[in-house]
């Protein structure tokens, strides 16, 4: 049999009231600064990075201009090595400068990616731009991690070799190749990335974030 037009209506209006409150709940997870966090990070990474190409490419070229002419002015076997030595690593300055320069990071492209589709609403770029943030803040943290236990072993093998030593020199320099694992152990576990930060108190599935559905893009899983 149907239902009356009055208890389909209530319950219409109970359904419409659990998506409303889903939707607010996911915007209160969601940063209205996202997307100029976002900006602002991926614009200091590039200046940043532009410097540090320059230099790069500068201190590569003076390296190369003064190792050329060098290595065949030079007579000696030696001079010429390592003449040849500075030629290789003025080549690799300038590689690496020029990658620094023209190729851009993933903050860069990401950015790019959101200001070249002009559809998109200012809502639309803060949650795109707080998904992007939330999978850097969970890959920074696994990354800080790998580290903090590899230099945790590699810090626990030097002070059990150092401890097992007989050489005085040699428990010595393991003891101090142990101490440098701890602190760079400790430096990796307390030192968060910028995402990190943001997302300190975040816990929330990206799934939960956007929903089912969102700009045209499905999640299943």
């Amino acid at each position: 049999m149907g239902q009356s037009a009055p208890g389909y209506l209530r319950k219409l209006v109970f359904i419409c009231s659990l998506m409303v409150s889903a939707s607010v709940g996911a915007e209160s997870s969601v940063s209205p600064q996202a997307y100029e966090i976002l900006k602002s990070k991926a614009n200091t990474i590039r200046s940043n990075e532009a410097t540090d190409g320059w230099a790069y490419i500068v201190s590569g070229g003076v390296a190369l201009g003064l190792s050329i002419p060098g290595y065949y002015l030079s007579k000696d076997v030696f001079a010429r090595s390592v003449y040849s030595v500075g030629e290789t690593l003025g080549v690799a300055s300038i590689g690496y400068g020029s990658y620094l320069v023209l190729i851009e990071d993933d903050h860069s492209r990401f950015l790019k990616i959101l200001e070249r589709v002009p559809q998109l609403s200012v809502e639309e770029k803060n949650r795109l731009s707080h998904l992007f943030l939330w999978e850097n803040s969970e890959r920074a943290r696994k990354v800080r991690k790998i580290r903090v236990i590899s230099h945790s072993l590699t810090a626990g093998l030097n002070f059990l070799s150092a401890a097992t030593s007989k050489n005085r020199d040699l428990k010595t320099a393991l003891y101090f190749i142990g101490g440098i694992n701890v602190l760079a152990a400790l430096n990796f576990g307390f030192r968060a990335s910028e995402e990190e930060m943001v997302f300190k108190k975040a816990s929330m599935e990206p799934e939960l974030l956007l929903g089912p559905k969102f700009v045209g893009l499905g999640f299943h899983f």
